[in-house]
């Protein structure tokens, strides 16, 4: 089971690496570098696909490429068609509204007149991203801006009125550019290939949406090395130490490590469960989001990556947790601490030790759930739990006066949900105890049936000699 799910693990986190490296990894390159400016004498269709630094100067028109979903009075991103003068084309560019560097208020500009444009930061803006062709919809979507350009309506007005044409359209080198613009279009010269620059975009996928493929990539590689190593190394299974010639301290430990060891592999198959629905969770509600919002055309670029991402790091977080309780030398450990605190004196556990060691596997017990493990045997002097958390519990048995059984329910709060519970309580009261004091000792378990099976080997130890009673 562990193989498979290393297998698994390993094919499914290379595979996602390979994605999205392929999806973002020339973009992540290109990235790394700074942008090459567009040199006037390099033709648009040469420089498509290439990260480069573009200075428009005269945006002439704008329109809204994208509104926020569900919002459709608050625009996300706005294109506007800038007039390439060494080129004699427009270029269009989109631009997040959030990260607008000033194209709104250069547009404004263009649309008032001589004087008032001196007075005016008209400085160029430099847009940094990808060159790609325009869709069919974007650029019907410039040709119907420039149609209702307000610098192009202002041209038509004013051709009547020499002062208003002279102010507004030769007296400043803006003005004149803006008049030939004008012109070009009203004779009919169209635009048949329209090219787009996007701000911060590479190859129509955008920084963030970058970052994120690339992040879930090296994420997925760390799994993809750590998954293999674990399934080179594999595990050997843990058996009782068969060894007369070991000391019983060993033959002990071995025993115990061979329940500590049944519990940490149940224990990390969970935790594989609970870490494979922290990733399908997120991931699910991104891709949900990704179809409420309309935005299929950026399922592999933003939601996948980000619900992977955020999935896995859930996942890693609940497993390494889960992974840090599930060493049977941990739980070792604190057995021979928990041992040495509940019987002092070295010859009494040596005793104890000798008896578990020689006591026939009938008299053994166990339980095992998703809230915990004990197991234990029942000796003729000494009574034992073990816990997964490494807590020890002996019951010496020459001094045991009465078992007591009683079940225990009860609420707690689970954030805003009750959760109810019952378990099931053996209550140990020795002989030197007053009535209705706490019981010395005390073993919980969650199966009714497993508290059975142990009072059952209690009776065949104990005969009549101890009072068994229930609560």
């Amino acid at each position: 089971m562990k193989k498979m799910i290393h297998i698994g693990i390993t094919l499914c986190s290379a595979a996602i690496a390979v994605v999205f490296w392929l999806l973002a990894g020339s973009q992540f390159t290109k990235m790394q570098s700074d942008p090459e400016p567009l040199k006037p004498e390099v033709n648009l269709a040469d420089a498509a696909g290439t990260y480069l630094s573009y200075e428009a100067a005269y945006p002439f028109a704008s329109w809204v490429e994208e509104y926020y979903s569900g919002d459709p009075d608050r625009v996300r991103t706005t294109g506007y068609v800038i007039y390439d003068v060494s080129r004699d084309a427009f270029i269009c560019t989109i631009i997040p509204e959030e990260k607008d560097p000033g194209f709104s208020s250069l547009l404004r500009g263009m649309e008032l007149s001589a004087d008032m444009r001196a007075d005016r930061d008209m400085s160029p803006i430099t847009v940094a991203g990808s060159l790609e062709r325009a869709t069919p919809e974007q650029a019907e979507r410039a040709m119907k801006a420039l149609e209702e350009s307000k610098v192009l309506e202002q041209y038509i007005d004013f051709t009547d009125s020499d002062a208003y044409r002279k102010v507004y359209f030769e007296d400043d080198e803006y003005g004149r550019t803006l008049a030939g613009i004008c012109r070009k279009l009203l004779d009919g010269n169209s635009q048949t290939e329209w090219y787009v620059l996007k701000q911060g975009s590479i190859n129509n996928m955008g920084t963030g949406e970058i970052w994120i493929c690339i992040v879930t990539a090296c994420l997925n590689v760390l799994i993809f090395l750590f998954s293999l190593a674990g399934l080179l190394r594999g595990s050997k299974p843990q058996t009782a130490q068969s060894d007369v010639s070991a000391s019983i301290m060993d033959r002990f430990l071995a025993e115990q490590r061979v329940y500590a060891a049944d519990w940490c592999t149940f224990n990390l198959n969970r935790a594989y469960r609970l870490s494979a629905l922290s990733v399908a969770i997120p991931l699910v509600i991104l891709l949900a989001i990704a179809f409420l919002a309309k935005a299929a055309d950026r399922i592999m670029s933003l939601y996948l990556p980000l619900g992977l991402l955020i999935g896995e790091i859930m996942a890693l977080i609940l497993w390494w947790s889960q992974k840090s309780q599930s060493k049977p030398d941990k739980i070792l450990n604190h057995f021979q601490k928990y041992l040495a605190k509940e019987l002092p004196d070295d010859s009494v556990r040596n005793e104890f030790i000798e008896e578990y060691v020689n006591t026939e596997s009938k008299w053994t017990f166990c339980e095992k759930t998703k809230e915990g493990m004990l197991w234990g045997k029942v000796g003729e002097r000494y009574w034992s739990i073990f816990l997964w958390t490494g807590r020890v519990t002996i019951v010496d048995v020459s001094q045991l006066k009465e078992v007591e059984t009683e079940s225990v329910s009860g609420s707690v709060n689970n954030g805003t949900v009750k959760v109810s519970y019952v378990t099931y309580v053996a209550n140990f009261y020795y002989q030197n105890d007053m009535p209705r004091r706490k019981p010395d000792k005390c073993v919980t378990f969650n199966v009714e049936d497993k508290l059975g099976f142990f009072i059952t080997l209690v009776r065949k130890r104990a005969g009549d000699n101890i009072a068994i009673t229930s609560k």
